[in-house]
């Protein structure tokens, strides 16, 4: 269930935000905080932004937002020296590119129930999330063919990326490009005068969005399956024989559309949905025990949320890391997240790590 009209810990007051934002911002040998600025001493400028500086935009929990930036420049530019980015601390899942489809080994056990993994990096490349909410830099990627110039021989360039907010709240970001001199002296130029930002508000999920609107499980071991609230209720259709549930709409609506027959179990997390908020950590241990006695127990559990992405998520993530001494988090993470888009919830990482320690 979603906490509607409640503020995550990633829309802290603005006054915060600000100080945040100035103490953690990067910055370089010479910087123009203005594109006014830039072009006067560079003839190089942002020319434009989506989402808009200064002003303000919103979007969905979990649906893709758009970011770009279309650089103007009097001259034609060396491409492999530029770069550019949005500068925030909203949380989010960056687009994943999937380079190879993980073959059926990857979910093989052994009989220790160690997960064999063949290197995750030879098929799976993880851009750069944000599940602590923190300040940081989401590189904007060249959008190929976008370079157009007029009669005078002014050149724009377009760099974009697409990025999916994983909690509601209210957030700041601004842009910045980056290119070094035939000198090597490090340039950085800013969309605008430094606080002089987007203010993008996220709210609750739209119901109808890509993870929701129909069934929709993903495998994660032998009998193991993430899925969302849709595929818990036609679980028996689907051939489950155990389901574990997070949402509690989905589980009143469970009761009157599933039989006996299948073994349910329902676990409050007591927590909003969304990356900011931190999960009990005798929640997490009490979710790995109870999927480990019911591995062995039956042909196919399905552990599903509203969206089958979010508490679903850090559940799987968290029985992989227990049960995998030879997997680093990242690996765990990296290895559900390679089956299924996932996020997990902020702080899981320091709780599985003092949980389960490594040697």
């Amino acid at each position: 269930m979603y906490a509607t009209g409640t503020k995550a810990s990633g829309g802290k007051g603005a006054a915060d935000d600000v100080e945040k934002m100035e103490e953690e911002r990067p910055v370089s040998d010479m910087e123009y905080c203005s594109a006014k600025d830039a072009w006067e001493k560079l003839r190089i400028r942002i020319k434009w932004t989506d989402p808009p500086i200064s002003g303000d935009a919103s979007t969905c929990m979990m649906s893709p937002l758009t970011i770009k930036l279309c650089i103007e420049c009097e001259k034609p530019i060396i491409l492999r020296n530029f770069s550019a980015f949005v500068w925030t601390h909203v949380y989010h899942q960056e687009a994943k590119t999937t380079v190879n489809k993980p073959s059926d080994k990857i979910v093989t056990l052994s009989s220790t129930r160690t997960i064999v993994v063949e290197d995750c990096e030879r098929f799976f490349k993880t851009l750069q999330d944000n599940p602590k909410g923190i300040y940081r830099e989401i590189e904007l990627k060249y959008k190929e063919d976008s370079r157009k110039w007029d009669e005078t021989g002014l050149t724009t360039y377009e760099f974009s990326t697409v990025v999916y907010p994983t909690c509601f709240g209210e957030y700041r970001l601004t842009y910045n490009v980056k290119y070094i001199r035939p000198d090597n002296v490090k340039v950085m130029v800013w969309a605008n005068e430094f606080q002089d930002d987007c203010r993008l508000l996220v709210t609750d999920p739209d119901p109808g969005n890509e993870w929701m609107k129909e069934i929709s499980f993903s495998q994660m071991t032998q009998n193991m399956f993430l899925g969302n609230y849709k595929s818990i209720l036609a679980a028996e259709d689907l051939g489950f024989d155990a389901v574990l549930n997070f949402d509690p709409e989905t589980e009143m609506e469970a009761d009157s559309v599933l039989s006996a027959n299948i073994t349910r179990a329902f676990q409050a997390m007591e927590v909003g949905t969304g990356a900011a908020f931190e999960l009990p950590p005798e929640k997490i241990q009490d979710l790995v025990k109870w999927l480990w006695n019911v591995y062995p127990k039956y042909q196919k559990i399905l552990i599903g949320d509203r969206d089958g992405i979010s508490h679903a998520g850090s559940a799987m993530t968290s029985y992989i890391f227990a049960n995998n001494p030879n997997l680093t988090f990242e690996e765990a993470y990296r290895y559900v997240s390679s089956r299924r888009f996932i996020y997990c919830h902020k702080g899981l990482k320091e709780i599985l790590m003092e949980s389960y320690p490594r040697d």
